[in-house]
């Protein structure tokens, strides 16, 4: 394979570590090649030539395009180990061995092992971007930016299932200037406000999470929790900008209002963006008149200038039709007439500029930068995170729950067969000697039990055994041939059915509250925007039965009844779904009865309370209730 994304002189330095030797890149040359690693070669200049062999002269190392570094740096390598570091100004950050770890995710008896790693395989790369289409903001990041990948080995899943993408931070942000606008001292690096001078000697401590997407069928399964804590941890290893380790990981984005994967994986919640409503057209007009300093980076240099290219280019859209005062005059009342009454096509046209205000989230990358956060925080007012807000509507389905349970008194159950008398049948009848006017079929007798309430019950058994007959009993659907089935008053049972719709989903989920319905969609693993606006028809089997299972906890059901359940999905879907089943159910207090001839696919990630065993009438006994270990017992025997 042929490396030639970016080939690295450097100039050497004396160090006092042993095998160790210092180097300063002398010259970077980039192509647009799309492979996974620059080809980096380290030269000796001058005097320290004589103190090497004519190898020693000339290294090349293969590292990941993810690889911190940039001309006139100073690098150390040792040879004897293969390692490659940039010298930072407070410690060094690692290009060699690049970034690898092990970790893994147990749902049920379903146990995926993942490596979490910087690009360095071309089959790697291709599946990174294969991926980032995923991504609901399909726009290039600007600036400094590193990849890391989660890969897994399983049969059903592509090679790379998930990816988190750090990048330079913005320069203006409201909730950390709020956060860190005091005194401060964190390992050497002090300021007394945090104003515009400091965030210009400053802004490299921040690292800033740009992207972070999981593959469609892994939504809900943590991996977006531990893809934040590997992000964390290269980061403190391998990411500098301008000579300067991060000592803070930051991210805002409008999906951690309703997954709060941040949050799990150790970040805190410190305020809102600003956006941008507020001020757009005095934006534009600075960026119109000052187009060409920032693109010759008189204005902000480095590695920030990046995103003011972002910006730069979106504008350029915007004011390409704007040449004159009374243009901008226009432009400043259209854009006031959609902040204060938006249209749908009016607002389209602004998307690329316009900026809505976003939840922010910070964590410190060491001891003492954590320890400040901390303080800070008690410090502060602030609000509390926009993610826990989900419990309101958690609560608003526990407030309904049944109170007493669902009882199942000696119930037995008879179908009536009703068989036209036809020729071909009325040889049948006179054959075998039975009677066409009385054909009736026992599906079970004498069932017993009581499913209290919040319970979670699996109905299992070899097909025509009953378990569809027995959910249709207790949703009142069907009537029992004898015995009693006691439903409490507040019973607000719901059979998982298709979403009856055509429309994009979140027309009927989201029909009567839009975040409660993203948030139910959200918590079943439906967490891409491009899904809340796609038709039920258009979804794969996993997100048909996730967006199903979404649009029953909207209509406020208390009681679940599920036939079939997982029926038609693989291993992956059926044990993250049962877990979130699982979950979901004991949060809000729901009760729930789970009809399945295949249970053993699923007992370990959903943790039934009872399964009840239909055996059919042909045997001794119709039914057998089982704790779920005693059931996985039977199983093994």
């Amino acid at each position: 394979m042929r490396f030639n994304n970016e080939e690295i002189s450097l100039k050497t330095y004396r160090t006092d570590q042993i095998d160790a030797t210092l180097y300063e890149v002398a010259s970077v040359n980039w192509t647009r090649c799309k492979t996974p690693c620059k080809k980096l070669t380290i030269k000796l200049h001058g005097h320290n030539k004589k103190r090497h062999t004519e190898e020693q002269e000339k290294i090349t190392q293969l590292v990941p395009r993810s690889a911190c570094i940039s001309v006139e740096e100073k690098v150390r390598f040792l040879s004897n180990s293969k390692t490659l570091d940039v010298c930072c100004k407070n410690g060094y950050a690692s290009i060699l061995p690049s970034y690898k770890a092990l970790d893994e995710i147990r749902i049920g008896t379903l146990k995926l092992n993942l490596v979490f790693k910087e690009i360095t395989e071309s089959d790697e790369l291709n599946g990174y971007e294969a991926l980032t289409q995923h991504h609901y903001r399909n726009k290039t990041l600007f600036g400094r930016h590193a990849p890391l990948i989660a890969i897994v080995q399983h049969p059903l899943l592509p090679k790379v299932v998930g990816y988190i993408e750090l990048t330079s931070p913005f320069f203006v942000n409201t909730p950390r200037r709020i956060l860190l606008d005091a005194p401060i001292v964190l390992n050497g690096v002090s300021w007394n406000a945090w104003n515009a001078d400091t965030a210009k000697q400053r802004i490299h401590l921040f690292v800033r999470i740009g992207r972070c997407v999981v593959h469609p069928e892994l939504r809900s399964s943590g991996l977006g929790k531990l893809l934040v804590q590997h992000a964390a941890q290269f980061a403190r290893t391998h990411w500098q900008m301008a000579g300067w380790k991060p000592y803070f990981l930051e991210i805002s984005a409008d999906m951690l209002r309703y997954i709060p994967f941040a949050e799990k994986a150790g970040m805190f919640f410190i305020g809102e963006t600003e956006g941008n409503l507020h001020r757009i057209t005095k934006d534009i007009k600075y960026f119109s008149a000052n187009v060409q300093r920032i693109e010759n980076k008189e204005i902000f240099a480095g590695n920030i200038s990046g995103i003011l290219d972002t910006k730069l280019s979106r504008f350029h859209k915007v004011m390409s039709n704007v040449s004159s005062n009374t243009g901008y005059k226009k432009m400043e009342r259209s854009i006031a007439q959609q902040i204060e009454r938006p249209t749908l096509d009016g607002w389209a046209h602004l998307k690329d500029i316009l900026s809505l205000p976003k939840p922010h989230f910070i964590m410190g990358l060491n001891s003492e930068a954590s320890k400040r956060i901390e303080q800070r925080m008690k410090q502060l007012d602030l609000p509390k995170s926009p993610a826990k807000n989900g419990q309101d509507f958690i609560n608003e389905v526990y407030r309904s729950r049944l109170l007493t349970s669902i009882k199942v008194k000696n119930v037995s159950y008879d179908i009536a067969l009703r068989v036209r008398r036809t020729k071909v049948t009325h040889q049948v009848e006179r054959a075998f000697e039975i009677s066409l006017d009385d054909l009736t079929q026992t599906i079970f007798r004498n069932l017993d039990f009581e499913i209290q309430a919040g319970e979670i019950w699996v109905v299992t058994g070899l097909s025509g055994t009953g378990k569809t007959t027995l959910l249709k009993l207790l949703d009142g659907k069907v009537k029992p041939t004898k015995g009693e089935i006691d439903i409490p008053r507040e019973a607000h049972g719901g059979i998982l059915t298709p979403v009856p719709t055509t429309r994009p989903l979140i027309e009927i989920i989201g029909q009567k509250d839009v975040a409660k319905g993203i948030y139910w969609m959200n918590r079943f693993g439906l967490s891409e925007p491009n899904l809340y606006v796609k038709p039920f028809s258009a979804l794969s089997a996993g997100q048909k039965y996730r967006s199903m299972l979404a649009y029953m906890l909207v209509q406020g059901f208390n009681v679940w009844f599920i036939d079939e359940f997982c029926e038609n999905l693989d291993i992956i879907n059926t044990n993250l779904i049962s877990k979130q089943v699982s979950r979901l159910a004991r949060e809000t207090g729901a009760t729930v009865v789970i009809a399945s001839s295949s249970a053993k696919r699923f007992v370990d990630a959903l943790e039934p309370n009872k399964i009840l065993l239909l055996k059919g009438v042909t045997d001794e006994v119709d039914s057998k209730i089982y704790l779920t270990n005693a059931f996985k017992s039977q199983l093994t025997h």
